[in-house]
């Protein structure tokens, strides 16, 4: 035999080629997702897959985003090439997918996936600290959550299924006891 080839043997299939990559996108409730995509792709194709997974029809409240190279958010432009909007401004190709724009009714949006979602996002804003609420605000918030969450409080024998439910934002303890800061 005159040409020997040599073939690599791996246990691993590789999707990725010159024409497609994967991405994946982190989605309101924490779960990861992958979508392979072409590289033409553009931001919208990426929405309308997730969008289809969720099995969401309202989405043009919702869009992805990424951290840029500075660590700063920056929000997909829909209708550009995504790729190229990963390799140009994106930390790693990690997206995550949230509300956009907010309606002013909650009434307005039609679909139960769409409200859940959005009820996610306002849970997640509001954990995180990035949403600020009064004492009274935050009782009633927290009870909102624990009803749309686990449902009518009658069909549990005691309160032990909220002792790891966090239904409040993690404040240090050191703000706690030193109290705010006057300059």
């Amino acid at each position: 035999m005159p040409f020997r080839i040599k073939l690599r043997r791996t246990r691993r299939y590789n999707v990725l080629s010159k024409n497609c990559f994967v991405t994946r996108i982190r989605l309101l409730d924490s779960n990861v997702i992958e979508c392979t995509l072409s590289v033409e792709s553009t931001g919208q194709e990426c929405l309308e897959a997730v969008a289809q997974r969720l099995e969401l029809r309202e989405t043009h409240y919702f869009g992805l985003w990424f951290h840029s190279k500075t660590q700063l958010q920056r929000w997909v432009e829909l209708e550009k090439a995504l790729k190229k909007q990963l390799d140009k401004f994106g930390n790693e190709p990690l997206l995550f997918f949230g509300v956009m724009f907010y309606v002013p009714n909650v009434s307005r949006l039609e679909q139960e996936v769409t409200r859940y979602q959005y009820y996610l996002q306002v849970k997640k804003e509001i954990l995180d600290g990035r949403m600020p609420f009064s004492v009274e605000q935050g009782i009633r918030l927290a009870g909102l959550a624990v009803q749309a969450d686990f449902g009518d409080y009658n069909q549990f024998e005691s309160q032990d299924f909220l002792r790891e439910y966090v239904l409040f934002p993690v404040v240090s303890i050191s703000s706690v006891v030193a109290g705010p800061r006057c300059n």
